[in-house]
């Protein structure tokens, strides 16, 4: 099918942006701007542009299953990396459809309304609005990000406040996508079966475990937390893809110890430590260490730059960096073996989990062992 041109440069809405990215994504990223539009077109959407594609590719390279604009992604790079977890990967939304009462507070306005919420998640939820008056309601109040929302699930009776992240009221249906305060566990809303959890043990060490600056201990902490974070979400997604669906609860901090070495005790689903590969995890976190090291040394060295000890360490370096890419396909096969093995009944593909798994897991790993972690003990479970 042949669009005209000047559909293919036309400014696209946010209901055209979102449905192309459905589109895009269920294509599995295999699919060209004019045959993209074509079917946008044919589905009653009206065309995206080239950066708008490519913003698609960005979004499923990082892991999103969902779409956020372009502002939002590329504030996000750059933003508190405790903030605006909405827009962060690692929370993704699952399908739903649930009653809400919604209380929209704007300065000194106050408008209570009905509707649903398809999507949901630990983080926040996409709600739809049906019915013109609510929609034209909706309109005259203008909902901005950051305006207060409270949220009544009307089945389960349970009120989460929160904020506007999104909407869009000029669609119909409107959407308006919330933020809420804290971290939601979606059990609680019916969403998959709560995993057994247990505590278990974590001890950090290597060649930064001596140095207790403040700041290199908030990294070290901090890339961790990410790290088993990213495990969890990518069991998350995995468990999701059944036809029992599952979920692993947030972690939640038992104890913790930044002595020489670090020791961090957490109660998590026990699920998790399972899928982390003891050996290859200390494989990916010493080459992370040892190749910036070398080209320290090499740097901080005597000031000789002979040719020959130049094509040496250039030598050195390329093979050490061939090693660490190893390491990490390595590491992110057999965690993807473990999670086959967890959830043989998933229909998540491999695609979507390898791309998870290095986004989410390998990438603050990584970081991990840029800090001097080099030694993650293998977890006890009491």
């Amino acid at each position: 099918m042949c669009l005209d041109r000047r559909l293919t440069v036309a400014n696209a809405t946010p209901r055209d942006t979102r449905a192309g990215f459905d589109i895009f994504r269920s294509a599995g990223s295999e699919v060209e701007l004019d045959d993209l539009n074509a079917r946008l077109y044919g589905a009653g959407y009206g065309p995206v542009s080239k950066r708008t594609l490519r913003h698609y590719q960005n979004l499923i390279d990082a892991g999103f299953t969902r779409y956020i604009s372009i502002n939002r992604f590329d504030v996000a790079r750059a933003a508190d990396p405790y903030g605006n977890r909405s827009s962060n990967a690692r929370y993704f939304y699952g399908e739903s459809d649930h009653g809400v009462e919604v209380v929209f507070a704007k300065a000194n306005k106050l408008m209570e309304t009905y509707g649903r919420a398809t999507e949901v998640g630990e983080v926040g939820a996409i709600l739809r609005f049906e019915e013109q008056e609510v929609i034209d309601g909706l309109r005259r109040l203008k909902p901005q990000p950051g305006d207060m929302v409270t949220v009544r699930y009307l089945e389960l009776g349970r009120t989460l406040a929160g904020s506007v992240v999104e909407a869009d009221v000029k669609s119909v249906p409107a959407v308006v996508e919330i933020e809420y305060g804290r971290l939601l566990t979606i059990a609680s809303l019916g969403l998959g079966e709560p995993l057994p959890t247990s505590e278990a043990r974590f001890v950090l060490s290597g060649p930064g475990e001596n140095d207790r600056e403040l700041d290199l201990a908030g990294k070290q902490l901090y890339h961790f937390f990410e790290m088993i974070e990213g495990v969890r979400s990518v069991a998350n997604r995995a468990a999701a893809q059944q036809e029992m669906p599952a979920y692993a609860p947030p972690p939640e901090l038992r104890r913790l110890s930044v002595a020489s070495p670090a020791e961090v005790i957490l109660e998590l689903a026990g699920l998790v430590p399972q899928l982390i590969p003891p050996t290859l995890v200390l494989a990916v976190l010493r080459m992370a260490w040892d190749l910036p090291a070398k080209r320290k040394e090499w740097l901080e060295g005597d000031g000789q730059r002979e040719q020959n000890k130049i094509l040496k360490m250039d030598r050195e370096l390329k093979q050490l960096t061939l090693e660490k890419k190893r390491q990490e396909a390595a590491f992110q096969a057999e965690m993807l073996e473990r999670l086959r093995q967890e959830f043989p009944n998933s229909t998540i593909s491999d695609t979507e989990a390898n791309r998870a798994i290095e986004e989410l897991v390998t990438r603050p790993l990584d970081a991990l062992g840029r800090t001097g972690v080099t030694d993650l003990n293998a977890p006890e479970s009491d």
